[in-house]
């Protein structure tokens, strides 16, 4: 079975209690769907992916409704600014 490879930054490390979590993923899927199964694996990370966190797949910033695919790498990262 293949998996995808989420990682926390920062604060969101601490929140998830981890620095990063496999989970399984044999074909294309919503984001928000692999946001539901995160929320349900790690019931701490409930509501932050709706927030203002900055999601990454492969190292590209992208929107809740992108499609995920197997093997991908996701990093969920806290607001920054910078000028």
């Amino acid at each position: 079975m293949r998996q995808i490879t989420i990682q926390f930054f920062a604060h969101l490390k601490d929140i998830a209690g981890v620095e990063s979590i496999s989970l399984p993923l044999d074909q294309d899927c919503p984001l928000k769907k692999i946001v539901a199964q995160l929320e349900e694996t790690i019931p701490s990370l409930k509501g932050f992916a709706g927030g203002s966190i900055q999601i990454a797949v492969n190292q590209e910033f992208i929107n809740t409704d992108a499609i995920i695919h197997p093997e991908d790498e996701i990093a969920f990262l806290p607001p920054f600014s910078g000028g």
